[in-house]
């Protein structure tokens, strides 16, 4: 599907990195939009005739008394139903990433995430269909009109990241999702859709909140040291990969990156670059990524297209041993979880948590492959996140919280976070 796409990934890739490159294209920042409409619509309308076809194979297969041999052709054609409305499925998600390249060109990629959740802090559910979609047009008239106002704007429907709200206004220091009603009737979904918008307003506004999506005392940091990423080395990788086959980039110690073409994969050299402590991250164009800073972004035009066409594989090495001995540097003790929501455990004391510990979510620790980020980076910023926590608690009893990217929140130590094991 994405192999016969290549023209408009192409269109769509050079659009989005010139917008990244003068942020003030915003001419273009409504061209990619409409394109990007364009594509979702026509996907949408093919994912609803795949549907229609299914429905009269399925009627078949009921009310007709088929032959053995005209049945199981019915239900072969009814996988390729199945398999070709996935294949679509994933093309919408795809062209939403480059409207999450807009959002993420604008605004604080931290900061948008919080778009992604719901009230109770669950991924919220994704953009229906916008074919059809009664007040698309109002939507449109007023991102046109924000555009025309000098104020970058983008449809939610047209992003994988942005889940609440029609519109998001991207000029301000934090997002701002607008809600679009063509009418003036209230129900209980409303109720919550405003409920919820103003939560994160105040949110925004404040950089916490004594109470966020059922979470106490929450929160917002800055990062203390400027974020460190390896987007030229991993996007000189790739190059290297579509002309040589194979390419390996090591950027800095405990970190390296591995790329590899797919029209002849031979994965016999990884072996002298992976072992007992080396833990190998697949990147794949899916929605494992999200939240994260947008691969649309972070790999160059002529790498992101092969990426997604899937005609480069990309896998990023991390040394756990190494990881542990920089937060040993820091004065933190590290233990490394991977218990599928956790990635690692950090305290100053594993024998006596209360002096502080913290745990740091996969979602997080996968931003270190996703994003590129500096192993060495990662290590220190997360350590002096630790140990300020620590400092900025010394009145609470119990000083420990969740660090899933820069919202921490203090509660009492679980019992079994003393018998936490090492994956090693």
């Amino acid at each position: 599907m994405l192999k016969r796409q290549t023209v408009n990934l192409a269109k769509a890739a050079l659009l989005l990195h010139t917008i990244k490159a003068d942020k003030n294209r915003l001419d273009l920042v409504l061209e990619l939009q409409r394109f990007l409409v364009r594509r979702i619509v026509q996907g949408e309308r093919r994912i609803v005739r795949i549907n229609q076809c299914a429905v009269r194979l399925k009627r078949t297969l009921k009310r007709d008394r088929l032959a053995k041999e005209d049945a199981k052709r019915v239900k072969a054609s009814l996988a390729r139903c199945a398999d070709l409305g996935e294949q679509l499925r994933h093309l919408l998600f795809v062209w939403r990433c480059f409207g999450d390249g807009i959002a993420a060109t604008y605004q604080d990629k931290y900061a948008l995430k919080h778009l992604y959740y719901d009230a109770h802090y669950n991924v919220k559910e994704s953009p229906g269909f916008l074919s059809g979609k009664i007040g698309f047009r109002r939507e449109w008239k007023l991102l046109r009109k924000g555009i025309q106002m000098g104020v970058p704007v983008v449809l939610a429907d047209l992003t994988n990241i942005v889940r609440h709200g029609d519109l998001c206004a991207l000029a301000g220091r934090d997002p701002l999702p607008v809600e679009v009603k063509s009418s003036g009737n209230r129900n209980a979904r409303t109720a919550r859709q405003f409920a919820q918008l103003s939560e994160l307003a105040e949110f925004y506004a404040n950089d916490g909140a004594t109470s966020f999506r059922g979470t106490p005392n929450v929160r917002r940091e800055a990062l203390r040291l400027s974020e460190v990423n390896h987007f030229e080395a991993a996007n000189a990788c790739v190059t290297e990969a579509l002309q040589q086959q194979f390419a390996t980039v090591q950027p800095e110690p405990g970190l390296r990156y591995l790329a590899m073409r797919t029209d002849n994969l031979d994965d016999r050299r990884l072996g002298e670059f992976v072992g007992p402590s080396v833990l190998a991250h697949v990147l794949t164009p899916s929605t494992d990524w999200l939240p994260a800073y947008p691969f649309t972004l972070s790999l160059h035009p002529h790498n992101l297209v092969p990426f997604l066409q899937h005609h480069v594989a990309m896998l990023v090495l991390v040394d756990l041993a190494y990881l542990k001995a920089l937060f040993t540097g820091h004065g933190v003790h590290a233990t490394i979880m991977m218990d599928g929501f956790h990635a690692i455990q950090l305290c100053q004391d594993p024998t006596d948590l209360y002096p502080g510990v913290i745990r740091v979510s996969h979602q997080k620790f996968g931003r270190v492959a996703g994003e590129f980020q500096s192993l060495a980076w990662f290590a220190e910023e997360t350590a002096r996140a630790m140990i300020h926590v620590t400092q900025h608690d010394t009145s609470t009893a119990a000083r420990q919280g969740s660090l899933a990217d820069s919202d921490v929140t203090p509660w009492e130590i679980p019992p079994d976070w003393y018998r936490v094991r090492d994956c090693f």
